[in-house]
């Protein structure tokens, strides 16, 4: 009889200890939830659609966890201020029209961010960054009377990449003349 006690007293704990361990993990899984349903809801909020449309604004992006690409097309280009974390943004000033020395501030953490700038303007770039890269593809431009885009960026783990618009030059061939770049002359190749 005494060991039939001793068995019961040792289930009891088992049980007790079993219910603590439930109790635990319901406990964990609802804080879990609610730290993604937070997260997801700050997200959403962060990548809500940013730009100002009023002439004369600095346009404001910021994105977490996402990809945008922006272009910007016959209209004039005040500035930016963009804000990325984990994310990527394509900035396309090809066709927008810059007037004036203009300021981007890039802060970006984990990210990547290309900004693409019309043939006719000036780049300037001053950068802090730490485990990133910045690329500068823009020539330079000798007419003094250019607007300058003044790149401002604060990047941790991220990269920088700014390029000139390109043109479509588009390359036609004709097999059956065939032009020899190195006499610069042209040749003629009958192809049967």
């Amino acid at each position: 009889m005494a060991k039939k006690i001793v068995g019961t007293k040792e289930l009891v704990r088992y049980k007790k200890r079993r219910g603590g361990k439930l109790i635990k993990f319901i406990f964990a899984y609802a804080a879990v939830r609610t730290t993604v349903k937070v997260a997801v809801k700050l997200i959403d909020k962060y990548n809500e659609d940013g730009e100002n449309t009023e002439e004369g604004d600095v346009l404001n992006y910021a994105i977490a966890f996402n990809g945008r690409d922006v272009k910007i097309e016959n209209r004039p280009f005040n500035g930016a201020t963009i804000n990325t974390v984990c994310s990527g943004l394509k900035l396309d000033l090809g066709d927008a029209i810059i007037d004036d020395d203009v300021n981007i501030y890039c802060k970006s953490t984990m990210s990547g961010i290309t900004i693409i700038v019309p043939e006719n303007v000036k780049v300037d770039v001053s950068a802090r960054s730490k485990f990133s890269g910045l690329a500068n593809h823009v020539p330079n431009v000798d007419d003094e009377t250019a607007p300058t885009i003044h790149i401002h960026a604060d990047n941790f783990m991220s990269g920088i990449d700014v390029k000139v618009k390109q043109t479509n030059k588009v390359k036609t061939y004709d097999y059956k003349d065939r032009i020899c770049e190195e006499e610069n002359e042209t040749e003629t190749i009958d192809i049967e």
